[in-house]
């Protein structure tokens, strides 16, 4: 009898561990959810670890797609994107809740890898809005002022004792560099570069005129003031903080990063990306991200979670002079973000409090596309009707 009741007991007890392991695997399958917060990652994780100047990142892959559109909105969606042809990661977030996580075409057209939801891709100039934040940090900490002069960390630069850190995040301070560095340095030897080779107009300041230099050396007062590199700062100040894992700088070689491409005569062409013409965008357009950690870093300046709603005041304050303002241009609608550059193209329409967006990242670039100017903002209006 006793060695009946001690089978009994066991056969229960492994019903009830398999009930338990059953009902979990279950749990896990139905995890991503219309509306959820974030990504849902595989349990069977994979990550990419390297060291960049003695940092670590971490990149995670993959995650589950999402697709919570009702049918009318899905279809109209799906138009514009065949209609472009898109060929990327498309993101779009309403109420701070994903709805929409899909990817498309290639990552490689001659393996016909397929582009991922985790894919990650240059951000290029987006990463302006970073460096911006970086700044606003000093400023938040009483260490920079908006109306600093330049020459005040750059002693030698013309235009030094006029030109202010408001122009520079602007992008009006009349400078310019007319000819990039095609030569691989470290940030303080293209610092050096840009210092040497910028031209300044007294006629074109306070006039809007794009020029990357003015980044380049907002993140050169960075890491003056700091006493810190700049890939350092971005790592504990923004990454670490915000808990990104599709995040980090580019490299050659980076397994996880799509080939990009551009349309030139009436084909696709594979872009080789060379080391110097990474290293020479410091500050101003060499990082990576999936869409979510975009998202993520782009929200998190808008809602409260790195600025103050005094500090986003401040760090975005508008003129009728001033259609860019710290990395990103105002629109009535929404802020439009954008970037383009090695076969890569980066743009994202944000409501102000960063609750609503459309995250647009492709590996295939084509001027003719019109994806900063027509694609990114016709899918924001069909999430946000008028």
């Amino acid at each position: 009898m006793k060695k009946f009741y001690a089978v009994l007991m066991t056969t229960i007890l492994l019903g009830l561990m398999g009930f338990v392991l059953v009902g979990g695997f279950f749990k896990y399958k139905n995890s991503v959810r219309a509306g959820q917060e974030k990504p849902v990652t595989s349990k069977h994780l994979q990550q990419l670890t390297y060291t960049r100047d003695g940092i670590k990142f971490v990149n995670h892959e993959p995650a589950e797609k999402v697709d919570s559109l009702p049918s009318v909105e899905k279809t109209a969606i799906q138009k514009q994107l065949d209609k472009n042809k898109f060929s990327g990661t498309c993101l779009l977030v309403k109420n701070g809740k994903i709805i929409y996580l899909q990817a498309f075409g290639n990552a490689n057209n001659t393996t016909g890898k397929l582009n991922q939801i985790n894919s990650v891709y240059p951000i290029n100039s987006i990463q302006k809005g970073l460096t911006a934040y970086l700044i606003m940090q000093l400023i938040q900490e009483h260490r920079l002022n908006f109306t600093d002069k330049i020459g005040k960390f750059y002693p030698k630069i013309p235009g030094g004792q006029t030109v202010t850190i408001r122009d520079m995040l602007n992008m009006c301070s009349g400078y310019q560099l007319p000819k990039q560095m095609n030569y691989l340095a470290s940030d303080e030897g293209v610092l050096k570069y840009n210092l040497s080779h910028l031209k300044y107009s007294s006629q074109q300041l306070g006039k809007f005129n794009y020029q990357e230099v003015n980044y380049t050396l907002l993140a050169g007062v960075v890491t003056k003031l700091t006493g810190t590199s700049y890939e350092k700062l971005i790592k504990q100040k923004i990454i670490d903080k915000l808990n990104l894992t599709n995040t980090g700088f580019m490299c050659l070689n980076n397994p996880q990063q799509p080939i990009g491409y551009n349309f030139n005569n009436n084909q696709w062409q594979a872009q080789k990306i060379k080391q110097y013409e990474i290293s020479r965008e410091f500050g101003a357009s060499n990082i990576y991200m999936s869409v979510w950690d975009l998202y993520q870093s782009l929200a998190a300046l808008r809602n409260g979670t790195l600025l103050s709603s005094q500090s986003k005041a401040e760090l975005y304050q508008t003129t009728s002079k001033d259609p860019y303002v710290a990395g990103m241009y105002p629109l009535t609608q929404f802020n439009r973000i954008h970037g383009i550059g090695f076969g890569f193209e980066s743009s994202v329409a944000m409501s102000s409090s960063g609750q609503d967006a459309v995250v647009l990242l492709t590996n295939h670039w084509n001027s003719k596309a019109a994806i900063q100017t027509t694609l990114t903002s016709q899918l924001y209006q069909i999430i946000n009707p008028a």
